[in-house]
């Protein structure tokens, strides 16, 4: 019986999507000038752009490496190639998600800041857990808990995904603007798009280890 980490097909279209959802949200801070930046910048700490550029580019690493973990062909035909990109994932992991708490302090919506937070927790937690079970020898464990941990490293590409969903469900509801244009939208879409984001990818992320036991 296949397993949901051996479909290439299946990971071939999530990497097409996300990568192109995050080179979208990227491509801003490749310039890096702060005044291009998506997220508004504190002037009054100075730290405040180098960290979300760190964050930014390690989060992207670990995005781009990600996947290739769950293929058979490099986890069974190369298991010490599969050993090393893990750590390097899980280095970028950690990077990213030290970072985005950091960043998350600085960021001026309360709503956004406790996603911002939640997210980096939970990506550390279960990067620690995938770590841990794999040095356990628990390797039915690892995939389980690392499955969690990609869907929460695609969470950025999927909250970029469901803006323009979220943008059109805000227009439909007939919701006075207040004059602002679409920069009133997209504060307000920016307040649920991220969590909407996490909701999806765990949702999917479950339903996909729950799956294989069910169909035993």
């Amino acid at each position: 019986m296949s397993r949901w980490y051996d479909n290439r097909r299946s990971w071939l279209v999530v990497v097409v999507l996300t990568l192109g959802a995050a080179i979208f949200a990227a491509a801003p801070y490749f310039l890096l000038d702060p005044s291009y930046s998506r997220v508004k910048i504190v002037a009054d700490h100075p730290f405040h752009f180098p960290l979300l550029l760190i964050h930014i580019f390690f989060s992207f690493v670990a995005l781009l490496m990600g996947w290739t973990q769950f293929l058979p062909s490099l986890r069974i035909r190369n298991p010490k190639a599969h050993r090393v990109i893990g750590r390097i994932y899980l280095g970028c992991v950690a990077i990213g998600a030290v970072t985005g708490i950091i960043v998350g302090f600085y960021t001026t919506s309360y709503i956004r800041q406790i996603a911002f937070l939640t997210l980096s927790v939970l990506w550390l937690i279960t990067g620690w857990r995938g770590f841990q079970s794999a040095r356990q020898r628990r390797f039915e464990e690892h995939r389980v808990w690392m499955a969690r941990n990609y869907a929460i490293t695609l969470v950025a590409s999927t909250a970029r995904l469901v803006t323009p969903i979220c943008i059109l469900i805000f227009r439909a509801g007939g919701r006075n603007t207040g004059g602002g244009g679409v920069d009133f939208v997209l504060e307000h879409v920016l307040e649920v798009n991220i969590w909407l984001g996490l909701v999806i990818n765990m949702v999917v992320a479950e339903w996909l280890i729950v799956r294989p036991s069910k169909e035993k």
